[in-house]
């Protein structure tokens, strides 16, 4: 899954659960690999991945601005980055350092990542972020 989708459901299950920093920051680690099951389309794959690539952090950064200014506690706003923290990999892997995807399980070529088409796969992406961006809303500051 994207950065932004990580990000938006580290938020949501942030606003939602009412647990220790740490147990909340375990359960959106888990929720990358989770998602990452889901079949979606990967933009690594793609021949503008580092475009793609900017406006997935941008966004990313954009939300987490946003719901910061909204006035929800740091422990719910830096779940984001925790959740899609896995991702650095992917980063240095478009910025072509050669090591690729390597370091997070849910990203090495052995493990089952869920794959489809660009069209369905954003779609499914974007309806993910939509969703929890309500929750996040529904549960308030």
């Amino acid at each position: 899954m994207w950065i932004i989708v990580h990000t938006c459901v580290g938020l949501a299950i942030a606003a939602i659960v009412d647990r220790p920093f740490w147990q909340v920051a375990l359960l959106v680690i888990a929720s990358h690999v989770v998602l990452d099951l889901v079949p979606h389309w990967d933009y690594t794959v793609s021949a503008h991945a580092l475009r793609w690539g900017w406006l997935d952090c941008f966004g990313s950064l954009a939300v987490l601005l946003a719901v910061l200014a909204a006035g929800y506690p740091w422990s719910v706003v830096l779940m984001g980055p925790i959740s899609a923290a896995p991702d650095v990999d992917v980063l240095f892997f478009l910025l072509g350092d050669g090591r690729g995807r390597t370091w997070f399980p849910s990203h090495w070529d052995a493990f089952p990542h869920g794959r489809c088409g660009r069209t369905p796969g954003i779609v499914l992406q974007a309806a993910v972020v939509a969703a929890s961006l309500g929750v996040v809303a529904a549960a308030g500051p």
